[in-house]
């Protein structure tokens, strides 16, 4: 699957803030990631960074279809991005993984596979890897 990615960079004061965010039909949605350097920074070494973080988050699948089951967590980790559900105006979150869209609900289902079993939500800044 090819995946295409718009490149942006923000003069944040005393900070540098590289994105890139994944466009679907022209439009923003998908993955998102940022780094974070000085102004002084060479741009091009953080972009080479982004580039390297993009990689391996595309390397990893969290999210496996199945016929039978429809999509489903692959292992016991998954890592993604909370997202505004327009349609919900805010009160319950999306949440993308692997680049793909899931309800509250959708994910939701997903998680039963694990009913009973303890967790730990751990939230991170964009900036940060995973």
């Amino acid at each position: 699957m090819s995946h295409e990615f718009h490149f942006q960079t923000r003069l944040l004061g005393h900070i540098v803030a590289l994105e890139a965010y994944e466009l679907i039909e022209g439009t923003p949605a998908g993955y998102k990631f940022q780094m974070i350097g000085s102004p002084e920074d060479d741009l091009f070494a953080l972009l080479g960074r982004l580039i390297e973080r993009i990689r391996r988050a595309l390397a990893v699948k969290h999210i496996t279809d199945d016929e039978r089951f429809g999509p489903h967590i692959s292992d016991r980790t998954v890592r993604g991005r909370i997202d505004w559900d327009e349609e919900q105006d805010g009160r319950v979150p999306l949440v993308v993984v692997d680049g793909r869209t899931f309800t509250w609900d959708e994910f939701g289902e997903m998680l039963m596979t694990f009913e009973g079993s303890p967790f730990r939500l751990e939230i991170s800044d964009p900036s940060e890897e995973p």
